[in-house]
């Protein structure tokens, strides 16, 4: 059966302000493959930090990538390489679901990972101040009303040539693999987004081939700011 993500994620943030604390605060980081995120989250964590040590705030920043993998792979006792597969946005025929039931001592839908790694990235939200990259941590957490979510893009060519100088490939190869990776990250964060969200989820679109990390991660804070996040 589909998740409801919508109401699921209603029931998420009715828990949480039952606690007495609202979610948050997040910062979501999707992108383009070949555009880097992991340097903008890096910057941007140690920026908030630094600024949060002088209001003498003992909050600390952090940012969180594949770990989701890990968590979700051990909550469900799977390897990691069926969580990716979820992850990797394929779906599996029906003779392919025979398979893996018949294969696997117990065997998990992926519904049942999609419900679990939702629950992950919700905690790591909720708990907040934190930077999720990617993960459809945009589509997961766009109803936390302290959040700010960021994507980062870049022209294809662009994209192409710099990994192809970074991973020694062929440009050919890299376009194949490029369209690929962007195709099913689409996929995955569409999987999570409600049938009635909006269509653009982004609060800030980011150049990355005319924008440093640096500029980048500078025009998040100022809208922080503004948002009295920081």
């Amino acid at each position: 059966m589909a998740i409801d993500l919508q109401k699921y994620l209603a029931e998420q943030y009715q828990r949480s302000i039952i606690k007495g604390k609202k979610p948050g605060p997040v910062i979501t980081i999707s992108r383009e493959y070949g555009c880097s995120a992991k340097d903008v989250a890096e910057k941007l964590a140690n920026r908030l930090n630094e600024l949060t040590s002088k209001k003498d705030d003992k909050s600390t920043w952090k940012w969180i990538n594949k770990e989701v993998f890990e968590g979700t792979a051990k909550a469900l006792h799977l390897k990691t390489s069926r969580v990716l597969h979820v992850f990797d946005g394929e779906k599996k025929n029906f003779i392919e679901g025979l398979i893996l039931s018949s294969s696997e001592k117990y065997y998990t839908s992926d519904q049942k990972i999609k419900k679990k790694i939702i629950e992950i990235v919700r905690s790591y939200a909720e708990q907040g101040f934190v930077i999720i990259i990617g993960l459809g941590g945009v589509s997961i957490t766009r109803d936390i009303e302290k959040s700010i979510h960021i994507k980062l893009q870049a022209p294809f060519g662009w994209r192409v040539e710099r990994m192809s100088k970074k991973l020694s490939m062929s440009v050919e190869e890299v376009s194949k693999c490029t369209r690929s990776i962007d195709k099913k990250r689409n996929i995955l964060r569409d999987s999570f987004k409600p049938k009635s969200e909006i269509p653009e989820l982004f609060d800030m679109t980011f150049n990355a081939m005319t924008l440093t990390p640096d500029e980048i991660v500078e025009s998040i804070i100022s809208l922080m700011k503004l948002r009295y996040l920081v």
